[in-house]
C-alpha cells in the first residue's frame, strides 16, 4: 500500500506514540525489586508464525549484585512485532534479580524452553540495545555463525533486509555471544534451535525522538521474521 509524505509521516508518528505508551504501561524502568514468585516478571505474547522475538534486557536487570540500566524500547519493539507479524514475542517487565541473559538458572530461559517445546520454531531473534556512540546501527551476533545451526541464509536475508530500509552500517559479532549463557548460546545450543543476537543503535531505539528510525527497525524485523515464515 502506497501513502503519501504527509500519511506516512503520521502513521510512523503513531507507531512512535505507540511504542512510547507501551514502553511506559509494561517496561517500567525502576529499581524497585519484584519477588518472581508473587508476581510475574515477565510477558509472553504468543503468535502463530515460528519465530520468537526475545527482549531480556527490556527493563533494568541485576548482575553481580549490581543493577544495570535496561536497554531501552526493545520491550516495545517486541510487543509491536508481535502485533504486527504475529511471531511469539517475550520480554522481561519486571526487576526481579536476575540477568535473564547471564545467568545459569535462569527463570526466563527456563521459559523460552517451554515456548520452543510447545512450538516448532525456526528462529529465536534476541534483541538489545547499543548506544549510539557505537559505528553501527545493528550488530548482529551468531557466535561466529556457531548459533546459526548452518542456517547462514538467515543472516543474507537480515542484511539485504535492512540494506533494501537504507540501514547499511552493519555489523557481526562486535559483543561476546559465545563463553556465556546468553540467550543466543542457550536456545542454539541447548535448545537446538538457531538464534541471533541483535544488538540495535539508540538511534532506531527512541521512537519519541526519532519515530522514523524506530519504525524502519521495525519493519526490517518484520519483513525479516515473514520471509522467514514463508
Amino acid at each position: 500500500m502506497n501513502f503519501d509524505a504527509r500519511t506516512e509521516t503520521l502513521i510512523k508518528a503513531k507507531i512512535g506514540e505507540e511504542a512510547f505508551d507501551i514502553e511506559r504501561v509494561y517496561f517500567v524502568k525502576t529499581d524497585r525489586k519484584s519477588n518472581p514468585r508473587k508476581i510475574n516478571p515477565f510477558r509472553y505474547f504468543e503468535g502463530s508464525l515460528p519465530v520468537l522475538v526475545s527482549a531480556p534486557h527490556a527493563v533494568r536487570h541485576i548482575r553481580h549484585k549490581k543493577i544495570k540500566p535496561s536497554d531501552e524500547f526493545t520491550g516495545s519493539m517486541a510487543y509491536i512485532l508481535n502485533k504486527i507479524t504475529s511471531c511469539h514475542s517475550l520480554a522481561v517487565t519486571k526487576l526481579y534479580g536476575g540477568d535473564p541473559n547471564f545467568d545459569d538458572k535462569c527463570i526466563y530461559k527456563d521459559l523460552i524452553k517451554n515456548i520452543c517445546t510447545a512450538n516448532r520454531l525456526k528462529l529465536v531473534i534476541d534483541i538489545h540495545g547499543a548506544s549510539k556512540q557505537h559505528d553501527f546501527d545493528i550488530d548482529i551476533g551468531t557466535m561466529e555463525g556457531i548459533s546459526l545451526l548452518n542456517k547462514t541464509c538467515y543472516t543474507t536475508v537480515l542484511k539485504d533486509v535492512l540494506k533494501n530500509h537504507g540501514i547499511t552500517r552493519i555489523s557481526e559479532n562486535y559483543f561476546t555471544v559465545s563463553g556465556q549463557n546468553t540467550v543466543t548460546s542457550y536456545v542454539s545450543q541447548h535448545l537446538g534451535v538457531p538464534a541471533l543476537q541483535l544488538e540495535i543503535n539508540k538511534r532506531f531505539r527512541a521512537p519519541n525522538q526519532n519515530p522514523e528510525d524506530y519504525c524502519r527497525m521495525v519493519g526490517v524485523l518484520a519483513e525479516f521474521v515473514h520471509q522467514l515464515s514463508s
